[in-house]
């Protein structure tokens, strides 16, 4: 996919490859994730499907469901690492105990945020979460005066990729098995729990508009525009708030959004890829070996250099001097994904029952009640 290995490492790997399998050839094609669904469905039907694909990690269920991939479960002791591979792109690469994608690398949510904001308004890194609660009161008194519009963290109120973190903390998921289906999780103890810890960071910390997400508007904007101190986002993010800003250019850091427990982070939603092979392919041996090349220590230490999270929390080391890599590393090594099932693709379709749920919540509907009502969603969505 466009954005994931660079240019410089997918020619060493070309040329690796090559030289130590005379007469093949490997050949790249960059796709873009608009539209990629209807892409691999459209290869893995043809005749001569590509030999290696990489593949979102919560979509892996769907094309391993559907008969599209192979299964790889007797190659993952020759990968490196496959004892410490990241959980959150693991699990996604299973289905039904078998094996069919293998973790490329990773991306995950953690607190950006303004140095010089903090430094102004003589507050830390918090480390608990009554301490995250905390920074308001003081970032609002610094800044609060001159810019009504300031808020201490920018938490649109349909993030519910940050609900899942708060959710999983509680010991809770957004989903669970059910017989033969599943079925929504939102309304038990611990979904309400966490629903209600994403009510209270709002309350205490936004003023964000509670209908819409991230990404409207893109929220690295705001926080390049003064207008926060804080948001939830991926590293891409924080480099197009310098981008927008260049003023910003070494003012800004990440920490992981704090757990209920002390010193601990919240589980973050982990995203990123995993690399499989279709059941076409006509070199499935040389697919494999292709992809534990790429998954291999190496390749994977260069990925890390190059700012991506590698796919195993045995290579936190190679972002040492990264304080923003090594931070997203170690929320990584706790971090989770979607239920694993095909049908969990449904839920993220507009209307998203998470989103509409967590508007509800925000504008006074009681949280059994809103959750009650998603979960029925979510259930009847999995269920067809």
């Amino acid at each position: 996919m466009t954005g994931s290995l660079p240019d410089d490492v997918a020619a060493q790997l070309k040329k690796d490859f090559e030289g130590t399998h005379p007469g093949v050839t490997v050949e790249y094609q960059v796709q873009q994730w608009d539209g990629i669904g209807e892409k691999l469905t459209t290869a893995l039907a043809g005749d001569q499907p590509p030999d290696v694909l990489e593949i979102g990690n919560t979509q892996v269920a769907q094309y391993a469901a559907a008969g599209g991939l192979a299964d790889l479960s007797d190659a993952v002791g020759t990968f490196d690492n496959s004892d410490s591979w990241l959980p959150g792109l693991a699990e996604p690469g299973k289905w039904e105990g078998k094996t069919y994608g293998v973790p490329f690398y990773a991306g995950t949510r953690t607190v950006i945020y303004r140095t010089d904001m903090f430094e102004q308004a003589g507050v830390a890194v918090p480390t608990t979460w009554d301490e995250m609660l905390a920074l308001g009161e003081p970032l609002r008194a610094t800044f609060g005066a001159s810019n009504p519009q300031f808020m201490p963290l920018y938490l649109p109120g349909q993030q519910w990729y940050t609900l899942a973190s708060l959710i999983w903390d509680e010991g809770g998921d957004l989903a669970v098995p059910a017989g033969d289906g599943w079925k929504g999780a939102l309304s038990t103890p611990q979904g309400q729990a966490g629903i209600a810890r994403y009510q209270q960071l709002y309350s205490a910390l936004s003023t964000a508009p509670a209908d819409t997400d991230e990404a409207t508007p893109q929220q690295y904007e705001i926080l390049s525009q003064d207008g926060a101190a804080m948001m939830i986002g991926l590293p891409w993010e924080l480099a197009s708030a310098v981008e927008a800003a260049p003023e910003l250019d070494g003012k800004l850091a990440v920490f992981a959004l704090p757990s209920k427990t002390a010193g601990k982070p919240a589980p973050p939603f982990v995203g990123g890829s995993d690399l499989s092979v279709p059941l076409g392919s006509d070199a499935p041996d040389l697919a494999r070996e292709f992809i534990g090349m790429v998954a291999g220590t190496d390749t994977q230490t260069k990925l890390a250099e190059a700012g991506a999270i590698p796919n195993s929390s045995a290579l936190a080391g190679a972002a040492a001097d990264n304080e923003v890599l090594q931070t997203g590393i170690e929320a990584a090594a706790v971090g989770r994904a979607t239920p694993v099932d095909p049908t969990w693709a449904s839920v993220e379709t507009a209307p998203n029952p998470l989103k509409d749920m967590l508007t509800q919540v925000l504008q006074g509907v009681p949280v059994q009640q809103a959750a009650t009502a998603a979960d029925e969603l979510i259930t009847e969505r999995m269920s067809s």
